[in-house]
């Protein structure tokens, strides 16, 4: 909006302060008014320059005090007072009186009229509606041509924080960090934490705006398909303008097409490495290594640790690029075709996610896992396995599933801190001290082929009747029953641990 002393300034001879020596405020002008009434103050919004001739002032000193009082309680830019019809000159007590209450006295001499005053206020607000549509097209620009870019996120975010003279920031769903500007500011941005659980639990269309550090906040949410993507943080000194909000908006729908547009690239490696890793879980390892290689993937990692997600309902995909991002599972580590040339497979399958990884990925990912559950799906609990040999898997899969089931909801079980789970089995001794038939060959094929009789029998080169009895045997010697899948996998670990399997 036009300035007072831009108005008077542009008029010049025509508006001009009483006190000629005394600079005008820096006020806006929210519009031009002309009224006769002692008490115009029903009839003004505030920030108005109040046109008059007078007529209505006496040239008394209290009635002059009390006009000016009360137009300074109705908040007037000024007041202006049009020479001639009433008043050859400005009244002393009115002077006086708008001195007093700090109204700012203007004169439009004769014969000057006030229609002219008008009429250079509406030239004026209309050059400055002009120069604002035209900053505010240009910041559009600049946010397109910053989606277009190399860095488009913190392009975006940096040209969204210059557009409105305050700061801007994106974060996860879960409050982390993804970029911000300036990066002083980055206190600021952390301060929403609170703010977004909030957020979260009304939708993925909930707004909000909050004082922090003397600005005004407006936090925004990133959604793609009704599904809750991150939220952008936008501050500026108060208020916060129309069009800067605008400007917030289109940065969000920016954003947000960038963020489908990586998870649509990340969509097709994703998917490949889920094969792959169910492949390992349904104990296929030599056909898994087969599928990693034709598709240009690294080979499985030839020992791993498994980690279990379950009650996560229908943000198993959100949990994935959750746990991608902190293990970095995500950046290419080698060029060629494995663009995703990446160790760790992951799969997201109705309520439930599992991740296959070496130790420090797997255990990336499990504290990655936690930290989600805690800010999502608080019901949510996992399982992170021991080390374990990746042709072997299959065999933990029974015993990782039904310590999934025994784990408390909200509760994130590391089993590599659980007691040994070679002292836990059953003692061999018994079943090595065994001298009427091969026991222990017979436990580790039945083991090794998850309780297939007629797979286990062919490899030991026996009648799966006989390899029926032999397990029988077993497991009265060893007291144990093989089927329990704690057992199975305790068991299997100590004949490992002896060599024997």
């Amino acid at each position: 909006m036009p300035k007072l002393a831009e108005l008077s300034r542009t008029l010049g001879p025509d508006l001009y302060p009483a006190v000629g020596h005394r600079p005008l405020p820096d006020r806006e002008v929210t519009g031009v008014h002309v009224s006769e009434l002692t008490d115009p103050t029903p009839y003004l919004e505030g920030g108005e320059l109040l046109l008059t001739t007078g007529m209505g002032l006496t040239g008394q000193a209290a009635q002059a005090h009390s006009y000016a009082a009360r137009l300074a309680a109705g908040g007037v830019a000024a007041l202006g007072i049009g020479l001639g019809p009433v008043h050859r000159e400005v009244p002393a007590t009115l002077l006086e009186a708008c001195e007093a209450a700090g109204v700012p006295l203007l004169v439009v001499p004769d014969p000057t009229p006030f229609l002219l005053v008008a009429r250079t206020y509406w030239r004026l607000l209309a050059a400055a509606g002009q120069e604002e549509l035209n900053a505010t097209l240009g910041a559009h620009r600049d946010l397109v041509r910053a989606a277009a870019g190399p860095d488009p996120v913190a392009a975006v975010v940096r040209t969204l924080a210059s557009a409105v003279e305050g700061w801007a920031a994106q974060l996860t769903p879960e409050g982390g960090l993804v970029a911000v500007w300036p990066r002083e500011r980055e206190g600021s941005a952390r301060q929403i934490a609170g703010v977004l659980g909030r957020l979260r639990a009304a939708g993925p269309h909930s707004s909000a705006t909050l004082p922090i550090d003397g600005d005004d906040v407006v936090v925004q949410p990133l959604s793609t398909r009704d599904r809750l993507t991150g939220f952008v943080a936008t501050g500026c000194p108060p208020p916060m303008k129309a069009h800067d909000r605008q400007l917030v908006l289109a940065a969000c729908s920016l954003l947000a097409l960038q963020t489908e547009q990586r998870r649509r690239g990340t969509a097709g490696p994703r998917a490949a490495r889920g094969s792959v890793a169910r492949l390992l879980m349904l104990g296929h390892p030599d056909a898994a290594r087969a599928l990693a290689a034709d598709i240009g993937l690294p080979a499985p990692p030839s020992r791993l640790r498994a980690l279990a997600v379950t009650g996560v309902g229908t943000a198993g995909p959100d949990l994935l690029d959750h746990i991608e991002q902190a293990a970095g599972t995500t950046r290419p580590r080698t060029p060629g075709p494995g663009a995703g040339a990446i160790r760790s497979l992951a799969t997201a399958e109705p309520d439930e996610v599992w991740v296959l990884a070496p130790a420090p990925e797997a255990e990336a990912a499990r504290d990655a896992a936690a930290e989600f559950a805690a800010a999502r799906v608080p019901g949510a609990r996992a399982v992170l396995s021991r080390e374990i040999a990746a042709r072997d898997l299959a065999l933990h899969m029974p015993a990782l599933r039904s310590a999934l089931a025994r784990t408390p909801e909200g509760r994130v079980r590391d089993l590599a801190a659980d007691a040994d789970p070679v002292a836990a089995a059953p003692a061999l001794e018994p079943l090595l001290a065994y001298t009427r038939a091969d026991l222990v060959g017979a436990v580790v094929a039945y083991l090794r082929h998850r309780g297939q009789w007629e797979g286990a029998a062919k490899e030991l080169a026996v009648h799966r009747n006989t390899l029926r009895h032999r397990i029988g045997t077993a497991a009265r010697v060893l007291g144990a029953d093989l089927d329990d899948p704690d057992v199975a996998s305790s068991l299997w670990l100590a004949l490992r641990a002896r060599g024997l399997a």
